[in-house]
């Protein structure tokens, strides 16, 4: 009965010449790669052509080569050993033969020969330098050692660490020094993990992590070394440090938001400018807080469009709120941030604040807009002065031409009187030119005013007009807070309006009146001046603020007394209505702002 091959680990066996094979005992034949029994007596030679390579074998070892096959069956290794016997003469006599069971050697040599394996491609295949060392050399690396060292092989081993370093590290310490400290203290036992400054070959300089430990390797002491390059990551972080940086101090205000559009980190200046801290707004989107009455809603939907589509936008202006609900202009400016696979995963937004820059703008436009207004006057100014300047000239030429040749006393009297009517017109004229010009070229300097006293002092002023005394003036002042307001251009408005009154009363009535009333209270003033004189026909009221408009056939003004009485209120920031009704009288609704906060 044959015995299985487990049971005999070792089998011993003799091959004479003709091939003839003894066994030292019984065992599975399988095991030298025959796929049956070999019969007694019978030859290994006389096998069919499938078991030839057994005679194959049997011959090389007769011929004097010692052959060792491996043979393996059932999950079982074998290694099988053939050879030469001689004899005295020098010739092969025998084959002596051994056959071992190696396979629990075979499956240690497979795991060790796979740990080496795995342990030799992650040693070549890892990024960082990876290499052993002495007590102060090289003596093996990796690939990527050569490759970050940009060396050949024979150009690192052997060399030292401090070959590879500058003279001193950043600290400014010897690099043999600092680099001795750190392997001696390795050797010791203690791991090691540190910055360090290196060189590559050619002495370029880059800036690496280090770690060293102890290797134990049978008798020997060695180190083993790990070098990352983040020459990159450092220079990554000192940009990342410079744009830090600049974002906490630049004067713009500076936004990070996620993918989503709300905030994730705000700058110190987006503090400043909106009152809100990065606390109070972290997850908000900015809208949702900035945003209010007066914020362009059309601006609005054309950023969240463009936001929604992932794309950025520049240049665009809105008004956004503060804190405490003051509204301030930005210039937006919103970019996205995109991942390898093009997604969208923030967005940085610079905003800045360009109030005082609206504010100048706006003040171009309003300065603008007064000095087109102001040619536009000045072209009718020219016009019309040229007619109401020498219109009285030539008639005061004409009048002294006849007054030569008048012997009548009386005659010479009234073409005297003429002659001041005339004069009269052109110091009236002159007056309204002098007025208009200090209006328009004076700032509002306000100062207390006393109504009563400024409507008592124009009366005085205008008290040689023609009916001033046949006017029943009724004057209505209450005035028990101060007033702060431009003296000089009430003195215009009161001034043109009284006379006005005065000059167009119809004195056919049986009440002829003029009336002034004043209200005040620490926020302004309210103007009433009213009579029932001749009244405004209803065509003319859309033109009496127009400069050189005449609402009456019979006046003998300029023209600009109205023209100039608005233009004074809007000065000093009021308004003026009018209320007329032809034949029955005329009102007017001056309301003007306290200037006390001016001062």
């Amino acid at each position: 009965m044959q015995t299985s091959s487990t049971e005999n680990p070792v089998v011993t066996f003799l091959i004479d010449q003709s091939g003839i094979l003894t066994l030292s005992g019984d065992c599975d034949l399988a095991r030298l790669g025959l796929k049956r029994q070999v019969r007694t007596g019978e030859s290994v030679f006389n096998l069919n052509h499938g078991e030839a390579s057994i005679a194959a074998i049997v011959r090389r070892a007769l011929g004097g080569e010692h052959v060792t096959t491996t043979v393996a069956v059932n999950g079982q290794t074998f290694s099988n050993s053939y050879a030469p016997l001689f004899d005295a003469g020098g010739k092969v006599k025998q084959v002596i033969g051994v056959s071992y069971d190696v396979t629990e050697r075979k499956k240690k040599d497979e795991i060790l020969r796979k740990s080496e394996f795995k342990l030799w491609m992650l040693f070549n295949s890892a990024n960082d330098a990876i290499f052993t060392m002495d007590n102060k050399t090289f003596i093996d690396c990796n690939e990527a050692t050569l490759r970050i060292f940009q060396c050949s092989k024979d150009q690192i081993v052997g060399q030292t660490p401090y070959r590879f370093s500058p003279p001193q590290q950043p600290d400014g310490r010897p690099s043999e020094e600092a680099a001795m400290e750190k392997i001696n203290a390795a050797l010791s036992g203690k791991p090691q993990f540190f910055e360090w400054r290196h060189i590559r070959y050619d002495g370029t300089p880059f800036d690496a992590e280090v770690s060293l430990n102890r290797l134990d390797l049978e008798d020997e002491i060695f180190i083993q070394a790990i070098v990352r390059d983040v020459s990159e990551r450092k220079k990554a972080e000192e940009e990342n440090r410079r744009l830090a940086m600049v974002a906490n101090t630049t004067t713009n205000m500076v936004v990070l938001a996620d993918g989503e559009g709300k905030i994730a980190w705000v700058n110190p200046a987006f503090t400043r400018i909106t009152g809100y801290s990065l606390e109070e707004v972290k997850g908000k989107k900015p809208g949702s807080f900035l945003q209010g009455p007066a914020t362009d809603g059309a601006i609005i939907a054309l950023m969240r469009e463009k936001l929604s589509k992932g794309t950025g936008f520049k240049d665009v202006e809105i008004i956004n709120y503060n804190k405490d609900g003051k509204p301030y202009w930005v210039s937006i400016e919103v970019q996205p941030i995109y991942d390898r696979a093009g997604q969208v995963t923030q967005f940085i937004a610079i905003q800045s604040d360009i109030t005082e820059r609206k504010a100048t703008q706006h003040a171009l436009l309003e300065r603008n807009e007064e000095l087109v207004k102001i040619n536009a006057e000045l072209d009718r100014f020219v016009y019309s002065a040229s007619h109401d300047l020498r219109a009285p000239i030539a008639s005061l030429l004409g009048l002294i031409e006849v007054a030569r040749l008048e012997k009548s006393l009386d005659n010479i009297e009234n073409l005297l009187n003429m002659q001041k009517t005339s004069l009269l017109r052109l110091d009236r004229f002159i007056r309204d030119i002098v007025d208009h010009s200090r209006n328009m070229r004076l700032s509002v300097e306000p100062e207390a005013v006393n109504f009563e006293h400024i409507v008592h002092a124009t009366f005085e002023q205008l008290q040689f007009m023609d009916n001033v005394n046949r006017l029943r003036k009724v004057i209505n002042i209450k005035q028990a807070v101060k007033f702060y307001t431009s003296p000089t251009r009430l003195d215009i408005i009161f001034n043109n309006l009284i006379s006005n009154a005065i000059k167009y009363a119809d004195l056919r009535k049986e009440d002829p009146f003029l009336e002034i009333t004043v209200s005040l209270n620490q926020a302004g003033a309210e103007i009433r001046v009213r009579d029932n004189g001749e009244g405004i026909p209803a065509e003319s009221l859309p033109k009496i603020f127009d400069m050189f408009f005449r609402a009456s056939g019979r006046g003998s003004g300029s023209g600009l007394g109205l023209y100039i009485v608005k233009e004074a209120i809007q000065k000093i920031g009021g308004n003026v209505q009018v209320r007329s009704e032809y034949g029955q009288g005329t009102e007017f609704v001056v309301e003007i702002p306290n200037l006390a906060g001016q001062r």
